[in-house]
C-alpha cells in the first residue's frame, strides 16, 4: 500500500509540474467581487442612569445583520506558484437594537420602574485592509485555484445608545420609553484573514472568479458608560466577479 501510494504521489506531482510549466506565467493580478457576508456579529453593552438621586440603568441588544460587501485585491507573484497581495474590503449594514432599562421613582427608593423599546436607524459601517501571503495551483489553462492568508487591520463605525428619554406622569409608578440618545463610535484593532478564490479565464489575461473567505477581529469599542466593550469586526464571506491577471 505504502508502495502504492507513493507511486501515486509522484504521478500527481509529476502531472502538477507539467502542468505549471505548461500554464503561462502571470506576474500581476487583479480581482473585484460583489459578496455577501454571513456572519451576524451581535454585542450588548449598558451603562447607569442617574436619576431622582438613585441609581437606574439601561442595557442595549445590538442586532448587526448580515449583508453585501465589496472587495478590490491586487498583488504580484514572487515566483510561480507563490506571491503577496492586499485586499481591501467595505460592508455597510443595519444595526438595529432592543434597548431596556429601569428607572428610580421619584418618591420611593428601590421602586424602579421598567422601560424598554426598539431604537432603529443605526449602522455598522467596517473597513478591512489584507495584507496575504498567497498560493496558486493551476488545474488547467484556464482553472486557478489560490489560496491565501495574513494579518488584517479593522477599522469598525458603529452606531451606539448613550442615553434615552422616557415619559411620566402622577403618580409615577408607570414610566414608558420615548426616544434614545446615539452616537457614532469608531475603533480600529489588527486581526487576520484565510480564504481561497477559483477563477475561470475566457483568455489569457480575462476571468472570473468565486471567492470564500474569513477574517476577524474583536475591536474595543468605546461604550456608553465610559469604559470599552469589545465587538467583533468581519466573519465569512462569499463573493465573486471579476479576475485580470497580467
Amino acid at each position: 500500500m505504502k508502495q502504492i501510494l507513493c507511486f501515486a504521489a509522484c504521478m500527481w506531482l509529476s502531472a502538477y509540474s507539467a502542468l505549471a510549466q505548461s500554464v503561462p506565467e502571470s506576474k500581476v493580478y487583479f480581482a473585484v467581487n460583489g459578496g455577501y457576508q454571513l456572519t451576524k456579529n451581535n454585542f450588548a453593552d449598558g451603562a447607569v442612569k442617574r436619576e431622582n438621586a438613585e441609581d437606574g440603568r439601561f442595557d442595549t441588544a445590538y442586532q448587526v445583520e448580515a449583508g453585501p460587501s465589496f472587495n478590490v485585491a491586487g498583488g504580484a507573484n514572487l515566483r510561480r506558484q507563490f506571491g503577496v497581495g492586499v485586499g481591501v474590503n467595505r460592508i455597510s449594514v443595519a444595526s438595529s437594537s432592543r434597548l431596556s432599562g429601569s428607572i428610580p421613582h421619584p418618591f420611593f427608593f428601590n421602586r424602579p420602574r421598567a422601560v424598554s423599546g426598539d431604537v432603529s436607524g443605526l449602522t455598522r459601517d467596517e473597513f478591512a485592509l489584507h495584507i496575504q501571503a498567497r498560493v496558486s495551483a493551476p488545474v488547467s489553462r484556464r482553472l486557478l485555484v489560490t489560496g491565501f492568508a495574513g494579518p488584517s487591520f479593522f477599522r469598525v463605525k458603529q452606531g451606539i445608545v448613550t442615553d434615552f428619554s422616557y415619559m411620566d406622569s402622577y403618580p409615577y409608578d408607570v414610566a414608558a420609553f420615548r426616544t434614545a440618545v446615539t452616537e457614532a463610535r469608531s475603533a480600529s484593532k489588527i486581526g487576520f484573514n484565510v480564504g481561497a478564490d477559483v477563477g475561470f479565464f475566457f483568455s489569457r489575461q480575462i476571468g472570473v472568479g468565486f471567492s470564500a473567505q474569513f477574517s476577524g477581529a474583536t475591536v474595543p469599542l468605546k461604550s456608553a458608560s465610559g469604559g470599552t466593550v469589545d465587538v467583533k469586526a468581519g466573519g465569512a464571506q462569499l463573493g465573486g466577479g471579476l479576475r485580470l491577471r497580467l
